[in-house]
């Protein structure tokens, strides 16, 4: 596969592919990638192994998809980490049976250009979880917590030490993506009224201790729209776009999931989703409710109050969950055990 195309258009996508088992007839651009470049590639011939006759490509250049290279810098290296996290997953068949990955195809270093299976049909976890009943919930709920206890409690061994140490290199995960993420969360907090010059301290002290790692091997990025639900036969959850994967502290894991199924609640009844989510989990892994807080409050005033399921919610509920965000960061600063055991978002966590 040649290096002398431009892979973040379907016409130089066509022409790296042309020479390889992935030579295609049609190349169309998905729009679930905000980070890489991501394709549908129709193949000429379907494949040998496998008899598949579309793949999955994802491309990474030195920026993020969504804003162009006047935007969020990312070193292209991310879509390593992306690779090794996915194989990582794959290595081991005892951490669920109906939580996977995608299968790696190939992948090629030189271009940071990665192939893998295609997993349609599916839904987003977000759809599934709006328009599932509780039975079903709770079953994806507890295979989601089943999955991610054994991959934290798995990669926090002691013969993962290298594995943690490689991760921990991610620096676009570590240093670009974090302080982004902060970045919207003290916009976010400034946007309601709710903005406190402790937020940039706290911030500060959140990008030093990224720096230290932590105890397990991270997705980096566990919300809804990474997470597919099969639509097709048995209860099948993949999980995609690890190119955040880094070593960290589970509960940077956990935020996002938790600021999807609270500000999802605002849209749906209420679910037992992250209760069946907590159970499975802890039978594993212990979570610092101060850290979980912490994170949890972060992702709350950065994307949840944008979350996509709430673009017809009035700006009450938006400032709402803002609120709640804001509670969540104070309690975490101020050691406050009975805020944070009142806070809405984390009562799942305490109903177990």
């Amino acid at each position: 596969m040649s290096a002398d195309y431009d892979l973040t258009t379907p016409t130089g996508l066509t022409g790296y592919l042309s020479s390889t088992p992935y030579a295609c007839t049609y190349v169309d651009t998905l729009s679930g990638g905000c980070l890489g470049f991501l394709y549908r590639v129709t193949l000429k011939r379907p494949l040998r192994e496998t008899g598949e006759r579309t793949v999955v490509v994802k491309h990474s250049v030195g920026y993020a998809s969504t804003t162009g290279p006047e935007g969020l810098s990312l070193k292209a290296e991310r879509m390593d980490f992306e690779y090794n996290a996915l194989k990582l997953v794959s290595s081991n068949l005892g951490l669920s049976t109906v939580v996977g990955v995608p299968h790696v195809h190939a992948y090629d270093p030189r271009t940071h250009t990665l192939i893998m299976s295609d997993l349609a049909p599916f839904q987003l976890l977000s759809n599934a979880l709006q328009e599932g009943g509780d039975k079903v919930v709770s079953r994806i709920g507890r295979a989601l917590g089943e999955f991610m206890g054994r991959f934290h409690k798995w990669t926090s061994l002691p013969e993962h030490a290298d594995t943690r140490k490689r991760f921990l290199e991610n620096e676009a995960s570590r240093e670009d993506l974090l302080d982004y993420r902060w970045k919207l969360a003290i916009s976010g907090a400034k946007r309601y009224g709710l903005g406190h010059d402790w937020m940039a301290e706290m911030r500060d002290e959140g990008m030093r201790d990224a720096k230290l790692g932590g105890p397990v091997v991270c997705m980096g990025d566990f919300w809804c729209s990474n997470i597919l639900v099969s639509t097709g036969g048995d209860l099948k959850l993949y999980i995609i776009d690890w190119e955040t994967a880094r070593t960290a502290r589970p509960e940077f894991d956990l935020a996002q999931l938790v600021k999807d199924a609270y500000t999802l609640s605002h849209v749906r009844r209420p679910m037992p989703f992250m209760r069946e989510f907590f159970k499975a989990y802890t039978t594993h892994m212990h979570l610092d409710k101060a850290h979980l807080a912490l994170n949890v409050g972060r992702d709350l005033l950065s994307f949840g109050i944008d979350a996509s399921w709430l673009l017809h919610s009035d700006g009450d509920v938006k400032r709402s969950i803002a609120q709640t965000g804001l509670e969540l960061l104070e309690a975490a600063r101020t050691g406050d055990k009975k805020a944070l055991s009142r806070n809405p978002a984390l009562a799942d966590m305490y109903r177990i």
